[in-house]
C-alpha cells in the first residue's frame, strides 16, 4: 500500500505547527451568529448599494441587440448577414440569452440584466467572504476587511448592475479564490472538486479576454499547491472550453480576438492615459489608505502564520490584481470612471481578512482590531460623502467620466431624437419601406447597393441601434461592429475606447452607389483587392464548412491586418498594380 499524501493537517506538509483550518466558527450560537453577520456584511452592502445605483449603460444595449439577433435566429452577430464579434464577454452574453429565454415573457432585457448582474455581485461577495475563512484558525471570527472596504466604494455599486459583465467578473474571481483556498485545507482534492475547480479557473477569457492574465497566475498557484501534480491533465481540463470557443471564434468570425479588442487597440501602449485612469480612481476615493492597510494585513498574517499554502494563495490574488491593473495602465484604461480597474480592486481585497478569537479579543486590540477600526472609519467617510464629480454639461465629455451620471442614472433609454432623425422614426420608416444608405447626417436614405437593405451609419451603436431594430443594418464608425475601422491605426490623443475611425468614403464605396471623388474611387478599388476583399468575404459569405475552415486558416492574418484610414493610401498599399 502506498504512503498517504500529507495534507495541511500534517505539520510536515506546511512547515508550521498551526492546526488545520475547519469550517466551523466559534463555540456558541451567539458567536456563530456574529460570524455569519460579519461574513454576509459585504454582500449586503454591495446588494443595497447596487440596487440604489441600478442603471443600464449605453454599451449594454450593444449586447441587447446581439441577444435580439440570437433570438431571431441570426446567431451572435450585431448585423444579420455579417459575422462580427461585437461582444466582449462571451459568458455574459450567454447569461443574457438564458435570461431572455427564461424571463423574457415577464420583463425586458434592462430588468433581466440588472437583476442577474446584482445577483452575480452578491454571490461573488458571499463566496469570497466564505472562502477567506480558510486562511484562519478554527474558532476565530473572520472579518473580511478587504471585501468590506471595496463594497463601500460607490463605483463598485455602479457596476454591480449597468447591464455589463463586471459583476460576472467578480463572481469568476471569487470562484477562483474559493478553488485556491480549498487547497489550504487539503492538497489533494477529490476528482470531482479538481475537475470543477479547473473548469472555473479556465473560464476567465470567456468572461473577459484580458482575464487570461489572471488565469496564468491562478494556474501557477494551483500547480504549486495541488497534489498529485498532473500538469497536462489539469491544463487540458482548464482550457477545454476556452479552446473550443477559440476554434469557433476563428471559424465563425475569422479573428483571434473580439472586434472590440481590435477597435479599442487593446494591444497598444498608452501608458500616459492609463496612469491618468489609475490616478483618477485612486485619488477620488483615497484608495491608497485601504491599499496600504491590505498589504499590512497580508504581511502580518504571513509573519504570524508562516504557512506556505496560505502565503501562496494570498500572493496569487495580489499578483493577479497587480497584473490586471498593470495591463489596464499599459493599454490606456477606459473612458468609464474606474470600470476596468475594478477586477484588480476586487482581487486585491480578497486576502485581506482578520481573524479574531472571541475568547482573546482584548489580546487582539492593537494588532487586529486596529485595522478593522481604520477600515470602518474609511468606509463610513467614503459612503457618507465621497462621490465622483458630475460631468460638465458641454457638448464634449472629458476622457474619463461617470457614465451613470452622464446617462442620468437611467435604466431605460428611449432617445426622442438623433443628430438629424430619431431612431424610432427610422424604425417606423423601415417598416414602411425605407431602403438605401444613410450617412451620419442624412435625413433620408440615398440609393444603396442592396435594394433590400437599409444601412445607417452611426457614431453611437448602443441605444439607437437597438431602437432601430435588428433588421436595420448599422455601420459603426468606431469599429466595434465594423471590420474596416477595427483594423486601422489608432488616432493620436483619442480617448480610451474610441481610438479608431476610417474615412467616410469607405462606407460610401461599400454601401452606396455613385461617388466620383478620388477617395471614394480609391475605396471602391481597395475593397476589391486582397486581403480586404478576403476579410469582408470571410464575414459576409454563407458559413459553409469550407468557409469555416478557411476562416480558421486566415484568422491570424486578418487579426493583424492594418488598413489605412485614407482609402487612397489603402489602394496604393493593397492594389499596387491597378
Amino acid at each position: 500500500m502506498s504512503e498517504p499524501i500529507p495534507t495541511v493537517d500534517d505539520p510536515a506538509a506546511t512547515g508550521t505547527t498551526e492546526p488545520a483550518v475547519e469550517s466551523t466558527v466559534g463555540s456558541t450560537p451567539i458567536t456563530r451568529m456574529i460570524a455569519l453577520i460579519i461574513t454576509l456584511a459585504p454582500a449586503v452592502m454591495i446588494g443595497i448599494g447596487g440596487w440604489i445605483h441600478r442603471w443600464t449603460d449605453e454599451d449594454a444595449f450593444i449586447n441587447f441587440r446581439i441577444v435580439d439577433q440570437v433570438m431571431a435566429g441570426h446567431g451572435p452577430v450585431f448585423n444579420a448577414g455579417e459575422r462580427i464579434e461585437t461582444y466582449t464577454s462571451t459568458l455574459w452574453l450567454a447569461v443574457l440569452v438564458a435570461g431572455r429565454t427564461l424571463f423574457g415573457w415577464a420583463m425586458g432585457l434592462e430588468w433581466i440584466s440588472v437583476l442577474l448582474g446584482l445577483a452575480a455581485a452578491v454571490a461573488a461577495f458571499v463566496i469570497a467572504a466564505r472562502a477567506s475563512r480558510a486562511l484562519h484558525r478554527p474558532g476565530e471570527i473572520v472579518v473580511p476587511i478587504g471585501l468590506i472596504v471595496v463594497a463601500g466604494i460607490p463605483v463598485m455599486w455602479d457596476f454591480a448592475t449597468s447591464g455589463l459583465e463586471m459583476s460576472l467578473v467578480w463572481l469568476w474571481i471569487a470562484c477562483c479564490w474559493l478553488a485556491l483556498t480549498r487547497l489550504v485545507t487539503t492538497s489533494e482534492p477529490t476528482a470531482r472538486a479538481r475537475r470543477w475547480s479547473l473548469i472555473a479557473l479556465g473560464l476567465g477569457p470567456l468572461v473577459r479576454p484580458e482575464l487570461g492574465l489572471m488565469v496564468i497566475v491562478f494556474l501557477i498557484a494551483w500547480f504549486l499547491l495541488a497534489t498529485p501534480r498532473r500538469v497536462v491533465h489539469d491544463l487540458a481540463i482548464a482550457f477545454a472550453i476556452p479552446v473550443a470557443y477559440q476554434i469557433f471564434r476563428m471559424g465563425f468570425f475569422a479573428s483571434l480576438v473580439p472586434s472590440t479588442a481590435l477597435a479599442k487597440d487593446s494591444s497598444g501602449l498608452h501608458v500616459g492615459q492609463g496612469w491618468r485612469y489609475f490616478s483618477d480612481l485612486v485619488s477620488t476615493y483615497w484608495l491608497w489608505i485601504p491599499l496600504v492597510m491590505i498589504l499590512i494585513i497580508v504581511v502580518v498574517r504571513g509573519v504570524e502564520f508562516p504557512d506556505r499554502r496560505r502565503i501562496i494563495v494570498s500572493g496569487a490574488l495580489l499578483a493577479a490584481a497587480g497584473v490586471s491593473a498593470g495591463y489596464m495602465i499599459a493599454t490606456g484604461g477606459d473612458y468609464m470612471h474606474g470600470r476596468l480597474l475594478l477586477p484588480a480592486v476586487f482581487a486585491v481585497a480578497l486576502p485581506a481578512s482578520v481573524g479574531i478569537d472571541p475568547a482573546r479579543w482584548r489580546h487582539h486590540a492593537a494588532r487586529r482590531l486596529a485595522p478593522v477600526a481604520i477600515a470602518f472609519v474609511w468606509v463610513i467617510v467614503v459612503i457618507a460623502g465621497v462621490r465622483y464629480p458630475a460631468p460638465e454639461q458641454t457638448f464634449g465629455l472629458t476622457d474619463i467620466a461617470d457614465w451613470r451620471l452622464v446617462l442620468h442614472k437611467q435604466m431605460f433609454h428611449t432617445p426622442d431624437k438623433g443628430i438629424t432623425i430619431a431612431p424610432q422614426e427610422i424604425h417606423r420608416n423601415y417598416a414602411d419601406g425605407w431602403r438605401g444608405f444613410m450617412r451620419v447626417l442624412d435625413k433620408q436614405p440615398r440609393p444603396g447597393k442592396d435594394p433590400q437593405r437599409l444601412v445607417v451609419v452611426l457614431g453611437s451603436i448602443g441605444v439607437p441601434a437597438r431602437v432601430m431594430g435588428p433588421d436595420v443594418y448599422i455601420v459603426d464608425i468606431g469599429g466595434l461592429a465594423e471590420p474596416l475601422a477595427a483594423r486601422t491605426e489608432p488616432i493620436p490623443n483619442r480617448p480610451a475606447g474610441h481610438r479608431k475611425q476610417v474615412d467616410d468614403q469607405w462606407y460610401d464605396a461599400r454601401f452606396g452607389v455613385g461617388g466620383t471623388d478620388a477617395r471614394t474611387v480609391a475605396a471602391r478599388q481597395a475593397l476589391q483587392c486582397q486581403p480586404i476583399k478576403g476579410l469582408l468575404d470571410s464575414v459576409t459569405e454563407p458559413l459553409t464548412p469550407g468557409r469555416f475552415f478557411s476562416n480558421i486558416w486566415h484568422a491570424p492574418q486578418y487579426t493583424v491586418l492594418t488598413i489605412p484610414k485614407n482609402p487612397i493610401a489603402a489602394a496604393k498599399k493593397f492594389c499596387p498594380k491597378k
